[in-house]
């Protein structure tokens, strides 16, 4: 089992952390993710690996592999056409009249789309397996979850994914599909999504149902899973979202994200007193998770680049990352080594995961739940598996961004030093008290008598989620 590293995170005062659109201009913000993406190529050949080959009878996506299989094709020949475009890219410009190189390009984007068709489907599917323990909707009527694909995904992986979670989880899932046009023109897609927020259309398709979802008034909790460019669509819903919703209203969203291609997340505090403390933090969507591997490319220039490299740059949540592992698929990769569906077990087994047990009528008051055929123990394993915290990225924070040094605060009456970590008069005995999820809550920027790395130390990845 790979070790897990555990990135705390961001707290402090709201002018500490801002969007990284908000200091760079369109133009450079494209040059910057461009080189980035340049630094992490070596990696691509590890998207694919390790490659699962013991077929699982249990597992939806394994039911699916044979209609998989002409997608792949489909997506490794769009693949090749456009390499072969762009070596011919600068040539053509040269070579050819304006028009006629319009008139070619249009063209050569006309046959792309023509052969990457077949693999299109619907804009909304529904999670429809056979499972013992497929989904009553009836068990949770208060629940809706909704999950996002990413890049080169076609509508049959789309359907897999949502199975699988289904099966899962014991929820039914919709699934907004990312429509893939070949793994160049998805990249740019995600280059016009990060740095331009160009809003496409899975992204207008995503903020229409969630804006239903979350002003209806018997859905108390909306889940929210997204994998690799689903990140970054996820990123610019939740943005538009806190500029339309009330607070109240985003308070029933959670959030999961897998090998997130986000360059940012945000997470406002639910009031201004909150806003302004270097202490304890309530913000307005109570769980945003990030999960990634090491070695994967697609986080490496997403969520791990935002978080690591970026250090005053807005990114809300907990880092979980897979120490040393390879691999960007979202069943074989991310899912299967926290969540294995394994054969063996011929009745339901309701294995609580995360956080708890539902209750009478069906609810599981903001805690999740992993209902299905699974084996217990090596589900667990990721869970219950101490974390490795990086104390550095806090660290490096706390010296960056906008604050003043400590030396320069006129009032340092409230706060102590960063040398004796003192908290506030305001905290009971001394001591910081921790919260619900057993983590105490804003020791950052100023400092305290227990840092948020430091309260991390020695607990497992169910107890910091």
């Amino acid at each position: 089992m790979a070790s897990i590293k555990f990135i705390p995170p961001q707290m402090g005062p709201v002018d500490k952390y801002t969007n990284r659109a908000l200091r760079s201009g369109p133009l450079r913000l494209i040059l910057k993710d461009f080189c980035v993406l340049l630094t992490v190529l070596p990696y691509l050949p590890l998207l694919f690996f390790p490659i699962n080959t013991k077929p699982n009878a249990q597992n939806p996506e394994s039911a699916s592999k044979a209609k998989s299989i002409g997608s792949t094709i489909v997506q490794i020949l769009l693949g090749l056409l456009q390499i072969v475009l762009l070596v011919l890219f600068i040539p053509a410009i040269i070579a050819l009249p304006a028009l006629v190189f319009l008139g070619v390009a249009l063209l050569c984007i006309l046959i792309l789309r023509l052969i990457a068709w077949p693999t299109q489907g619907p804009r909304i599917l529904y999670s429809t397996t056979d499972s013992p323990t497929a989904p009553t909707t009836d068990l949770h009527p208060h629940e809706q979850w909704v999950f996002i694909n990413g890049i080169c995904t076609g509508s049959s992986g789309l359907q897999a994914n949502i199975d699988r979670l289904s099966q899962l989880f014991g929820r039914q899932v919709l699934g907004i599909h990312n429509r893939s046009w070949g793994i160049f023109s998805d990249i740019l897609e995600c280059l016009l999504q990060r740095c331009l927020g160009y809003k496409t259309l899975d992204v207008r398709v995503a903020c229409e149902i969630f804006k239903e979802y979350l002003m209806d008034e018997e859905v108390k909790k909306l889940v929210l899973v997204a994998h690799s460019q689903g990140g970054i669509i996820a990123s610019m819903v939740v943005d538009q979202m806190f500029m339309e919703l009330p607070d109240d209203v985003m308070g029933k969203l959670e959030i999961y994200t897998f090998g997130s291609a986000a360059s940012h997340f945000h997470n406002p505090p639910t009031s201004s007193l909150v806003a302004t403390s270097s202490f304890a933090q309530t913000t307005t969507i109570p769980y945003i998770e990030h999960y990634a591997n090491e070695k994967d490319m697609v986080p490496r220039w997403g969520v791990l680049y935002s978080t690591c490299k970026l250090l005053n740059n807005r990114y809300a949540g907990n880092v979980f990352i897979r120490d040393k592992a390879t691999g960007h698929m979202f069943v074989d990769h991310y899912l299967d080594p926290i969540f294995p569906i394994r054969k063996g077990s011929d009745q339901k087994s309701a294995v609580k995961a995360k956080k708890g047990q539902a209750n009478g009528n069906g609810d599981t008051n903001g805690q999740s739940l992993t209902n299905g055929e699974v084996h217990v123990e090596e589900a667990l394993s990721y869970l219950d598996a101490i974390v490795d915290v990086d104390e550095a990225i806090p660290l490096k924070r706390r010296n960056t961004g906008p604050l003043k040094p400590l030396a320069n605060l006129k009032d340092q009456k409230n706060y102590g030093t960063m040398q004796n970590h003192q908290v506030p008069a305001s905290t009971t005995n001394g001591t910081a008290k921790p919260n619900s999820r057993g983590i105490v809550d804003g020791f950052d920027v100023i400092g305290g008598e227990v840092l948020m790395e430091q309260a991390a130390r020695g607990k497992t990845v169910k107890e910091l989620s």
